[in-house]
């Protein structure tokens, strides 16, 4: 099982000082394309690049416009870059992207399920056939207070998706919690029911609690983060796991529309939940080789 870290100026400052630290991948973008780029050329002079190109204009499932779903000159572009064992996105279903039925925001609608469904689909087939890499989707965050269809978070959504799309499975573990939160259910039986058997890769990241419920935030990992890391590799083999941490701005847009602090880029912080994750990892895999 590999290691990946965000790209982050406090990640190179850990490599720059042990370049022996036990980080197998560096994840890129943490900005937008295409002035990313200029993480690729810094990253790759220390590690192997992870991409994640779930951006507008880049590969954004969901979105309305073509050209902005899929660019095949920046993926290609990317692919070239990172020869990546597969690429990754969002199943985000932004209410702005379906607004025909934005009055069940929050509930079931079989016309918007076709009409999900039928563009995730179609956007998947042709991020596929043209790159010729296999697609993971990975869940997104569903907030009450947010343009989000809660609908693109439903677990059983999620695995018609992968089912459907022949998508491999990419579980954020910091946005199962959020949707489990504002689903009203454990965090055990949200991410339970996501499509584990498909799943290739993790992504650790920090919540923190605010006014309106659980938010994903980047932050430092809590201890129920790590358990319920511990308790997904009792299900699943991913191939990757992600520490979602660093390369992100030291502020963050509330639900009030107010920038406040935020503390996400500490080299202390992250060295610790490095060591925390290997060894996660390490006693993980000791225990399969034992049976």
């Amino acid at each position: 099982m590999k290691l990946a870290v965000n790209f982050s100026e406090a990640l190179i400052h850990l490599l720059q000082n042990d370049p022996g630290l036990q980080v197998d991948y560096i994840k890129v973008p943490t900005v937008a394309f295409p002035g990313c780029f200029s993480q690729f050329e810094q990253g790759e002079r220390w590690r192997p690049l992870l991409p994640h190109p779930a951006q507008t204009g880049v590969i954004a499932l969901g979105h309305p416009d073509p050209g902005q779903r899929f660019n095949p000159e920046i993926v290609a572009e990317i692919i070239r870059r990172t020869n990546p064992p597969y690429l990754s996105t969002h199943l985000e279903a932004k209410v702005d992207y379906f607004p025909e039925f934005r009055s069940y925001q929050h509930e079931f609608h079989p016309g918007l399920q076709q009409m999900l469904a039928e563009r995730f689909l179609q956007a998947v087939k042709t991020v596929k056939e043209v790159t010729g890499l296999q697609l993971l989707v990975e869940n997104f965050p569903y907030y009450t207070w947010r343009e989000q269809y809660r609908l693109g978070s439903e677990p059983w959504f999620v695995r018609e998706i992968c089912e459907q799309g022949d998508c491999g499975f990419l579980l954020d573990i910091a946005h199962a919690r959020c949707s489990a939160g504002s689903f009203g259910i454990s965090d055990q039986a949200y991410i339970n029911a996501l499509p584990l058997e498909r799943l290739r890769e993790i992504h650790l990241a920090g919540v923190r609690n605010q006014k309106y419920g659980i938010r994903d935030t980047h932050t430092a990992l809590e201890e129920w983060d790590y358990q319920l890391f511990r308790e997904v590799l009792e299900q699943a083999r991913p191939e990757i796991v992600s520490l979602e941490y660093g390369g992100m701005p030291e502020q963050i847009l509330n639900a009030d529309g107010v920038w406040e602090p935020i503390a996400r880029n500490n080299s202390a912080e992250l060295q610790f939940m490095i060591g925390r994750i290997r060894k996660i990892i390490e006693e993980f895999e000791a225990n399969l080789s034992e049976v």
